[in-house]
C-alpha cells in the first residue's frame, strides 16, 4: 500500500480543515411583527409569511 513519505504540515493540514466551519444562521426580521426568523419561514411569534397569515398562534402580536 502507499504510504506518505513525510509529514502533514500544519499549515496544509490547517488549510485543509478550514472548510470545515459551521456557519452562523441567517436571521431576518419578520415583515408582521419584526421578530428574527429564519428565511422562508412561517414566524412562530405571529404566524405570518410573506405577508399572509399562515397559522393562528396564542398570544400573537397584532
Amino acid at each position: 500500500m502507499a504510504n506518505p513519505k513525510r509529514r502533514t504540515s500544519r499549515a496544509r493540514k490547517g488549510n485543509r480543515r478550514s472548510q470545515q466551519t459551521l456557519a452562523r444562521t441567517q436571521l431576518v426580521r419578520c415583515t408582521h411583527c419584526g421578530s428574527m426568523i429564519r428565511p422562508h419561514t412561517i414566524c412562530k411569534a405571529c404566524g405570518h409569511y410573506r405577508g399572509r397569515q399562515i397559522m393562528v398562534v396564542d398570544g400573537a402580536v397584532a
